[in-house]
């Protein structure tokens, strides 16, 4: 009985944790729902596409800012590199203001949703095609993990 009552606890965390997951490898990503767009870059299509999704008073995701600055430097004609934060447009303008790549708002929380970003900082990585290459927390997401994601498409 005991045996049995660990098994079903399991089952149900399991179910939990597969019932919270939204992004699937080599499927296609849900379309992004920005309410505005506070920058002058703005995503193409038929590119590959790096999402960040963001809020100021982390600081985990303040960091991320500069390796995302890094990649659109390095990487801005082959890879749109897109940050997504759901708070006033004043305090994102702020955090944002010295980088170079597309800061869209998510006030509503479409787009935060669609992609099951409950955490930050948590990053999406999408291929040509609007499928996921890659997902998950992006504190340790590099160059190397950009290339090797990229490689495999």
């Amino acid at each position: 009985m005991k045996k049995f009552v660990i098994l079903l606890g399991m089952v149900l965390l399991m179910s939990n944790t597969l019932l919270a997951q939204k992004l699937i490898i080599g499927v296609k990503a849900p379309d992004l729902k920005i309410k505005e767009w506070i920058t002058d870059q703005q995503p193409n299509s038929g590119k590959p596409t790096l999402i960040e999704f963001f809020f100021s008073r982390s600081e985990p995701s303040c960091r991320r800012l500069t390796v995302m600055d890094s990649f659109a430097k390095k990487y801005g004609d082959s890879l749109n590199v897109i940050v997504i934060a759901c708070e006033p447009k004043e305090r994102v303008l702020k955090a944002t203001e010295k980088y170079i790549f597309a800061v869209g708002l998510d006030t509503d929380n479409k787009t935060f949703s669609a992609y099951g970003a409950e955490f930050v900082p948590f990053g999406v990585l999408l291929d040509d095609k609007n499928k996921v290459l890659w997902f998950g927390n992006s504190s340790k997401f590099g160059d190397q993990e950009l290339q090797a994601a990229l490689s495999k498409k």
